[in-house]
C-alpha cells in the first residue's frame, strides 16, 4: 500500500475539488484573459475545469491500477529444490528467476521502521553464487518464518544430493 500512498493523496484532492466545483455558485474567467480573448467568455470555466479533473482522475486511475497490478502479481515459491521469484516489470513483461538451495550462500532479513517492526514484514535478502547475484523480497509478513523455510528447504535439498 505504500506504493500507492501519494497517488491516494492527491486523489482525495482533486475529488475535494471537484466537490467544490459543483459547490461553488459560479466560476468565471479572470479580468485580464477576457480583455485578452473575449471569445472564451462563451464557455463556462466550471465545466471546463470539470473535464480537466476528470481527465486527471482517469489518467490517476490508470497509474493506480499499474501500481497495485504489477505490486500484488509478484509471487515467491519455495520447493525442496529451489526458490523462485516471479515479479510483474509491465503489464506485459515478467520477470522469473530460479535459484537451486545449492547455489544460495547467505540470508539477510531487513525489518527497519517502526511499523515493520510492529506488524513483523520485512525484506529478504537471498545472496546467491549464480547468475543473479541477489534476490530480494520486498515487504513480505514475516521474514523471518521465510527465512527459516528457505534454510530448511536448503538443508533438505544438499542432505539429498549427499
Amino acid at each position: 500500500m505504500r506504493e500507492i500512498f501519494p497517488e491516494i493523496l492527491i486523489l482525495i484532492a482533486v475529488l475535494i475539488l471537484i466537490v467544490f466545483l459543483f459547490s461553488a455558485p459560479s466560476l468565471s474567467w479572470p479580468h485580464w484573459l477576457a480583455k485578452f480573448s473575449p471569445s472564451i467568455l462563451k464557455y463556462n470555466l466550471g465545466y471546463l475545469l470539470l473535464f480537466f479533473l476528470s481527465l486527471f482522475l482517469l489518467i490517476l486511475w490508470i497509474i493506480i491500477f499499474l501500481s497495485l497490478t504489477t505490486s500484488y502479481l509478484d509471487y515467491w515459491i519455495v520447493t525442496n529444490q529451489r526458490t523462485i521469484h516471479a515479479e510483474l516489470k509491465g503489464l506485459f513483461n515478467r520477470e522469473i528467476i530460479s535459484v537451486n538451495h545449492d547455489k544460495i550462500q547467505d540470508i539477510t532479513v531487513k525489518i527497519q521502521g517502526f511499523f515493520p517492526t510492529l506488524f513483523h514484514f520485512g525484506d529478504l535478502h537471498i545472496q546467491t553464487a549464480g547468475e543473479f547475484r541477489e534476490l530480494i523480497f520486498e515487504e513480505i509478513p514475516d521474514p523471518e518464518k521465510t527465512k527459516d523455510i528457505i534454510l530448511g528447504a536448503q538443508r533438505e535439498f544438499l542432505g539429498q544430493t549427499r
